[in-house]
């Protein structure tokens, strides 16, 4: 089946059927099965065309390992863990699978010879076949033992691995990995204790897991895949992980989707049967394979992109209510049914027939008599005319003859009889107009209609004109129509003839498809018969795959391509009786399947059956073959035409090489049973290394692997539709989605829905949202206030509505104020914009999910769910926030009020004991003042305290990772482009053009000639040369020597920029006047120098990025090294007494840690229970970035893991991992630190020097500022600034141990100037030093820990009302512009600098030494 067009078919004509997920956003999931092959592909060819890729076996098995747990991780299964590989597969899959392999040797092949050609240098280590991911090959079988040790580890150290059944069903084990899959679900369904609402997802990118979700008929069933994209960004892919986006379909969405495709037919007395929804699902299933599957080719004329399945819709609602029942009976075909809807398809072929033959004159004549609405055309041939028409032509010819015609005043109408028939009115209207005559139809006395012709009304002026010319013309036409032959037939007779000939030719025109496609023509009927009984067999056979399991081991389509529609039901006779059989061994499948190209993957003993002339089967093996497109538009669309293997012949020659394979090759040769692995706390034993000298033997591994058995069938049959006690619908189960949470309608339309970012050009369907105008009103919307709603339809999640808008005023209630609605009246611009974001809303939900909101009037402003926090009391509350990158203004009539089934997974829960919560033996982490961060086991209780054993070291706390970047940052300062330009001598916008991409042009093409280390467009930077900061782009000191250099190299071309920097797109003689020859030739000049230089290759990451550069990584690791190898040993201290507030449990790092900020150069320790990482490694942060949702963190740990990696190329091997905040502690930045009530008495501000240099204001090219750091005088006490800003004496900031940052405004612990980053940072990360840590860990929002006047926190996000009014209920909004100054602005004070006193009162804690005393507020 066509993967990529069915999935955008299905995108785009149910637009919402697919979600990009983010990890709070997953659902909850019972069961995760891997589809397994896409991940070995991807992860060790990555679908490279280069001839020069290479990857180490070690690599690929890393990458595998990673992704496996990346997508764990991902969706963290409760109960079960599915990792599928491809077995030996059934006869049937083996055609497709021998067609691929070929292509894929031959390409690779052919790509190698190319590059050879280019002189381009391949290495000399043999490129990764590809092929080789087939059964039974020596790769799969290291992969098989990799794998038992990756889960064993995983199993024995990782929380998340050890509560569910892991299960893995290998290569050796038969069956295609997909349908092992189904095989246990549909074992499992029958089983009497099934749980109707088992949640699944499988992750996979074939289109007919789609097929096998929905048979399963369980509601709750997602499908994992990754983003796909069409057209430019189809290539384009993440580098990293953990930035990979993901999609889930929600195949609960799907199903509703096509209730509402076929809800005419639940309209009662459509059907004589009763209406079953899960029976057109089951009809569905089957017309889909009538476009192509993995075991039958699409019938002719039936693709998927020009509305096969569209079509076949329209004919199933046309045909089925008058079937008696459905066509596909729990995976049983009525044939009788089957003939009926095949009939109808067989149009198809007509159209296509007469689309290919339009321009034929027997066409266009069955097109004309099927529309007698066509207008005739004067000077058309006419061949032969019936007696009725001749006498009818005599009867004009009289007429236009006659001598009275001649004069104008004498001319009179012909009218001719009523009761002529449609064909002959056709040929007077056309002798009439070749004649140049007039016709219409007039009405007589009786009221029957007739032909009236008549001469044109000519003017005077006319009669002079030449008559003899205009007689001449008139004789030759009616010469014509006289010797028009004469032939007796009735309408019906020449309708038959038609129509004959039409036959004739339609049934030449599948004449001539049977010869191309099969060498032989209609007229060989029992050819036709076994092609038509064979393919009907396949559509039975794949329906038991599909909903039984394997019919038939030995069974498959003998053909390359399938009948025509309308000669299918020619082998409705067919003969359904399946033989099982057995499936072929691993190395008969890979003698089946492989061709000679890939002969080192087979074992030896095989290879000259392959490739000697002499061998009985050397025919299997073309070296060179046909490539058919069929109808298909892509290449690799194309039908492989080579030999289908004869099992016999192939048998019988293999038989004869048994006896030269080794022992271990005859061990891959067998079958295998598929694994369980589970954990077992008791079990304590030495896992020896899969793959010695890179991957560590696991001393303490507590995993059991069993043989996985099946659930039983003994005396159960497949169960095939909903389960009782099944939840649909608005009562699904938290996060599966549903339309009918709203009231809507839907109906198919052409509406141009943008889901891959293009228009799609067919039909959609278009879902109504009802009641909308209700809904919308803001007095309805204001009842929403305070309360926990859901937004997002229909992916919804829990929200809070903090206020409601409208077009005038927002709407906002305090949550003291007992129910009490505040309004505040929107300035214009605020109106401009409310009208904006509604439009914008509306017109999402049109283009890109085919939903229609009506108006928005009004808006909701939600904070989202973040997750629960945890209190220090031990309990849990939810926990809402506005989230970075998620949307938080809704539609009103788009909110759901209540849900039934709420998320379980965010329930608040009252705290329980400490016994309870940390029992003996529990590990966690010390939060305490001493040993911070230090894990900890807990030995006992007392009192509601704690009593644990601390593991503590003697080595001093060592910040080198922020003494390196100090470091680094001071030899490699950033400065501001407008200041390199000065300094350069060079014009500013000038030097943006050299420091981006700057074209030229020679010989009508473009020539890239800048230095590409800025992208403003793409929001990109190069790490190490370039930032955006606030004030504009900023180059380090390497950057700046570079464009030195260019200037230097050349300056003719440099002092063109300058003179001229509008310029672009310029020839190269604007550059070099004179000779074009000799300005071409400095060009290139230009050109060699750049690829010299590394600018081509330079690291380009987005502009919010923050890392270190890989030589300062490399520091970071000797450091690291050193502290490892000089750290004393650690000895266990016994603490009594301590709160749970001091310890942090590694299951609650997602509740605790998710508000730290972090630095370039922290420190910080792996403090989650799960994940790539192992549990209290210490790691330094080298790099920071944020997604939609979540803010990653480049690690370098301290010691080597297997799911380590280089963090591209920046660090050793097995070092590094990306791993989200909430997963980390922070160990230069003690933000939860719990204190005793001693520590907190003896607690200080603490101050940390600022990664940054002396100096601010325009800084030189050095990067150091001009101006030294000088004090400033404060606000003006009673000031307008000051009172609008909120400020009073009450919130000095020198009380709270500020450190001024220049008029009117304050910081609380550093002063960062424009130059203050760590390396590769942008403009003002928040890094080191004191971050405001408040008590028990929790952080204020204001900056600093401070508040002002009125109690609530100044936040820098967008309209700052919207954000005073969202978190401070007490705030009253008003419009400054109309207050007037207060009056003790005048008041005379005594203070000697300026503010002194206010109101006459001494402000607390200001110096009285004069100007140099003063706060700069």
């Amino acid at each position: 089946m066509g993967v990529p067009k069915f999935f955008r078919w299905m995108s785009e004509r149910y637009p919402a059927i697919s979600q990009l997920i983010a990890d709070n956003r997953i659902p909850e999931f019972d069961c995760l099965y891997l589809d397994m092959n896409q991940i070995i592909h991807n992860c060790t060819h990555k679908d490279s065309d280069s001839p020069t890729f290479r990857m180490t076996e070690d690599k690929m098995f890393i990458a595998i390992f990673n992704y496996i747990e990346h997508l764990f991780g991902k969706i963290k299964p409760q109960k079960l863990f599915f990792m599928a590989i491809d077995g030996v597969a059934p006869r049937a899959k083996m055609n497709q699978q021998r067609a691929r392999r070929f292509r894929t040797a031959l390409d690779a092949e052919q790509a190698r010879e190319k590059a050879i050609k280019q002189g381009v240098e391949m290495p000399k280590e043999d490129a990764f076949d590809s092929n080789c991911i087939t059964p039974g090959t020596e790769f799969m079988a290291k992969l098989t033992q990799q794998l038992r040790y990756f889960i064993a580890k995983k199993v024995s150290e990782d929380v998340d691995w050890q509560g569910v059944e892991v299960v893995l069903s290998g290569h050796e084990v038969p069956g295609e990995g997909e349908h092992k899959i189904t095989e246990y679900i549909r074992q499992a369904k029958a089983q009497p204790d099934y749980d109707p609402n088992v949640r699944h997802c499988l992750y996979g990118l074939d289109a007919d897991l789609i097929m096998l979700g929905l048979l399963s008929h369980d509601p709750h069933f997602c499908l994992l895949r990754e983003e796909v994209t069409f057209g430019r960004q189809a290539s384009k892919k993440s580098k990293e992980l953990e930035h990979q986006n993901f999609y889930l379909m929600h195949l609960c969405i799907v199903r509703e989707y096509l209730e509402l495709e076929f809800q005419e037919l639940k309209v009662d007395g459509v059907l004589e049967f009763p209406y079953d929804m899960e029976r057109i699902i089951d009809d569905f299933i089957l017309m889909a394979f009538f476009v192509g599957n993995d075991f039958l080719p699409n019938l002719p004329n039936l693709h998927i992109n020009e509305g096969a399945l569209a079509l076949m819709f329209k004919k199933y609602k046309e045909v089925l209510p008058r079937l008696g029942g459905y066509i596909n009976e729990h995976g049983v075909i009525n044939l009788e049914r089957l003939g009926v809807l095949l009939d109808e398809l067989s149009d198809v072929e007509h159209r296509f027939f007469e689309a290919e033959y339009q321009d034929e004159k027997w066409i266009r004549s069955k097109k004309l008599e099927s529309n007698s609405d066509i207008e005739p055309k004067a000077g058309k041939p006419v061949k032969s005319i019936t007696p009725a028409q001749k006498e009818i032509l005599k009867q004009v010819k009289t007429y236009v003859m006659a001598p009275a015609n001649d004069d104008h005043d004498t001319r009179k109408p012909l009218d001719l009889s009523p009761t002529l028939p449609a064909r002959d009115r056709k040929f007077v209207q056309q002798l009439a107009l070749d004649l140049n005559l007039r016709w219409k139809t007039a009405e007589n006395a009786s009221g029957d209609r007739f032909v009236r012709v008549e001469f044109p009304q000519d003017s005077k002026d006319d009669e002079d004109s030449d008559d003899e010319e205009g007689h001449l013309a008139l004789m030759r036409v009616l010469k014509r129509y006289d010797n028009a032959r004469v032939e007796e037939s009735t309408a019906e007779q020449a309708q038959e003839a038609m129509q004959k000939k039409y036959d004739q030719k339609f049934v030449q025109w599948k004449d001539k498809y049977y010869r191309e496609k099969f060498e032989w023509g209609l007229e060989n009927e029992e050819g036709l018969r076994g092609l038509t009984e064979n393919y009907v067999q396949g559509l039975q056979w794949v329906l038991f795959y599909y909903y039984r399991g394997v019919a038939s081991w030995p069974w498959f389509y003998r053909y390359h391509y399938s009948p025509m529609i309308s000669d299918v039901k020619k082998g409705l006779g067919a003969d359904m009786n399946f033989r099982l059989g057995q499936p072929f061994r691993p190395y008969q499948q890979l003698m089946g399947v492989l061709p000679d190209r890939s002969k080192k993957i087979v074992p030896t003993a095989y290879h000259e059956l392959m490739t000697s002339p002499d061998s009985p089967i050397i025919d299997f093996y073309p070296r060179d073959f046909e490539l058919d497109m069929n109808g298909k538009k892509m290449e690799w669309e194309a039908v492989v035409k080579i030999p289908f293997i004869d099992e016999k012949r192939l048998l019988s020659a293999m038989a004869t090489k048994e006896h030269l394979l080794t022992a271990d090759e005859k061990q891959r040769n067998g079958f295998g049973i598929s694994l369980k692995f589970t954990y077992s706390p008791d079990l304590d034993f030495t896992y020896p290394s899969s793959l010695v000298g890179v991957f560590p033997d696991l001393t303490h591994c507590h995993c059991v692997e069993n043989v996985f058995e099946l659930p039983t069938m003994d005396g159960l049959e497949p169960y095939v539709g909903l389960v009782e006690g099944v939840k649909l619908g608005e009562a699904a189960l938290a996060g599966f989605p549903s339309l009918k949470e709203l009231p809507h309608t839907g109906s198919l339309g052409f509406h141009a829905v943008n889901v891959f970012q293009q228009d799609s050009r067919n039909e959609s369907m278009i879902v109504s949202v009802l009641d909308t105008e209700r809904r919308t009103k803001a007095e309805t919307a204001k009842l929403l206030l305070n309360r926990r709603v859901h937004v997002g339809y229909p992916f919804i999640q829990e929200a809070k509505v903090v206020k409601v808008s409208d077009e005038l005023f927002d709407y906002y209630m305090p949550e003291n104020t007992a129910g009490q609605v505040h309004a505040s009246n929107h300035t214009p611009a605020e109106i401009a914009e409310f009208h904006k974001k509604a439009e914008r809303i509306e017109n999402y939900y049109s283009k890109r999910l085919g939903m229609l909101t009506g108006a928005v009037e009004s808006l909701v402003h939600v904070e989202m769910l973040k997750g629960l926090r945890k209190l220090d009391d031990g309990s849990t509350v939810k926990d809402f926030a506005i989230l970075p990158g998620v949307e938080t203004i809704h539609a009103s009539q788009l909110v759901v009020e209540s849900v039934i089934s709420e998320d379980q997974r965010f329930l608040e829960k009252a705290a329980v004991p400490v016994e309870e919560e940390f029992p003996d033996g529990t590990n966690a982490f010390f939060l305490g003042e001493y040993a911070y961060g230090r894990p900890l086991t807990v030995t006992g209780h007392q009192a509601g305290k704690i009593n644990c054993l601390l593991s503590v070291t003697k080595a001093k706390k060592d910040e080198f990772g922020r003494q390196i970047a100090k470091a680094a940052e001071r030899l490699s300062p950033y400065t501001p482009s407008y200041a390199v330009a000065k300094a350069l001598q060079l014009n500013a916008l000038a030097l943006s053009k050299i420091t981006s991409s700057f074209s030229v042009r020679v010989d009508g093409d473009q020539v890239n000639l800048g230095l590409n280390l800025k992208f403003e467009a793409k929001k990109l930077k190069v790490l190490g040369y370039s930032r955006r900061g606030s004030t504009g782009w900023e180059f380090s000191r390497p950057a700046i020597d570079l464009i030195q250099q260019y200037m230097i190299k050349f300056p003719e071309f440099i002092a063109a920029i300058h003179s001229n920097p509008q310029g672009d797109m310029l020839d190269a003689t604007a550059f070099y006047p004179g000779d074009p020859q000799e300005a071409k030739a400095k060009i290139k000049e230009i050109q060699n120098w750049l690829k010299e230089i590394e600018s081509k290759s330079f690291e380009r990451v987005p502009l919010e990025a923050e890392q270190l550069d890989s030589n300062v990584v490399k520091q970071i690791e000797l450091a690291a090294d050193e502290a490892v190898r000089t750290e004393p040993p650690q000895t266990l201290n016994t603490m009594n007494g301590l709160p749970r507030s001091a310890l942090l449990k590694p299951s609650d790092a997602a509740h605790r840690l998710g508000g730290q900020k972090f630095g370039l150069g922290d420190r910080v320790i792996y403090a989650a229970d799960s994940g790539k990482v192992p549990i209290a490694t210490k790691g330094t942060v080298v790099g920071r970035t944020q997604t939609t949702r979540e803010t990653w963190l480049d690690v370098v740990f301290d010691v080597s893991f297997m799911s380590g990696t280089t963090l591209g190329d920046r660090c050793s091997p097995f070092r590094g991992s990306t791993v989200p905040t909430w997963s980390v502690l922070n160990l230069s930045e003690r933000q939860l630190l719990a204190m005793s009530k001693a520590g907190a008495t003896r607690q200080t501000s603490t101050h940390s020097s600022p990664l940054t240099i002396p100096g601010y204001g325009a800084p030189g090219i050095n990067g150091r500022g001009e101006l030294i750091d000088a004090q400033a005088p404060p606000a003006l006490r009673g000031g307008w600034r000051a009172a609008v800003a909120g400020q009073s004496w009450r919130s000095s900031p020198r009380a709270n141990g500020a450190t001024p940052r220049g008029r009117g405004s304050y910081s609380t612990t550093r002063n960062h100037s424009d130059g203050d980053l760590p390396i590769r940072g942008h403009s003002q990360p928040p890094v080191n030093g004191s971050r405001g840590a408040g008590v028990n860990g929790y952080i204020s929002r204001a900056r600093g820990g401070n508040t002002t006047r009125g109690g609530y926190a100044p936040i820098d996000r967008g309209s700052e009302q919207d954000s005073v009014v969202r978190n401070n209920p007490h705030f009253r909004p008003q419009q400054h512009h109309s207050v007037p100054p207060p009056a003790s602005l005048d008041t005379t004070t005594r203070g000697r600098g300026r503010g002194s006193y206010w109101g006459g009162r001494e402000r607390r804690g200001e110096s009285r030494g004069g100007r140099g005393g003063a706060d700069r507020g």
